[in-house]
């Protein structure tokens, strides 16, 4: 009696099939995957930027005292946040004078890689809000953008009315017309 013995294993050629097929299926899908990266690091980027312009607004009405938002650099950006008019707010140079309620306020851009300031049409490169009515002065827009991707417009209106839009980012294209 003989005893058939079966190969359970892989032939040499089965095997680099396998890794070619492997390699082709890496080499499509790594790309998307980096603009898929590149396009959450701006939507982070600008969602931060909203709510914290929002957050330095609802500030300045609840401590009943201006809320200015410092912004700094554009490549290598940042921006602050201070109630406090007595000592300068710069993000990158004293962040300690960049605090509201006493809690320090800076972000970083180097936490959104790929993202840059493009854009800050506020006069003096910053945004002051008034306790009486929350309103902002000067009325202005600050553009993030990724090479990738397109840029973001974060624009905040004399009212305070801030707002997020993009002509050629289809996440943040107004209803009608333009930015």
């Amino acid at each position: 009696m003989h005893l058939v013995r079966t190969n359970r294993g892989f032939t040499l050629v089965e095997l680099m099939i396998a890794v070619a097929v492997l390699a082709i299926l890496l080499a499509v899908g790594i790309p998307s995957f980096q603009t898929t990266l590149d396009k959450r690091r701006l939507t982070g980027a600008v969602e931060q930027l909203y709510s914290d312009l929002q957050y330095a607004r609802s500030e300045a009405i609840r401590q009943n005292r201006n809320v200015t938002v410092y912004f700094t650099g554009t490549s290598t950006w940042c921006y602050g946040m201070d109630d406090d008019t007595s000592s300068a707010c710069n993000c990158s140079s004293a962040p300690g004078n960049c605090t509201v309620g006493g809690v320090q306020k800076v972000v970083a851009g180097t936490g959104f890689r790929n993202v840059t300031l493009s854009e800050n049409t506020f006069a003096s490169g910053n945004v002051t809000f008034d306790p009486r009515r929350g309103t902002a002065s000067p009325q202005g827009r600050v553009s993030l953008q990724s090479s990738a991707i397109g840029t973001v417009k974060v624009i905040v209106s004399s009212p305070g009315r801030v707002r997020i839009c993009s002509d050629d980012v289809p996440d943040y294209k107004p209803s009608s017309g333009s930015c």
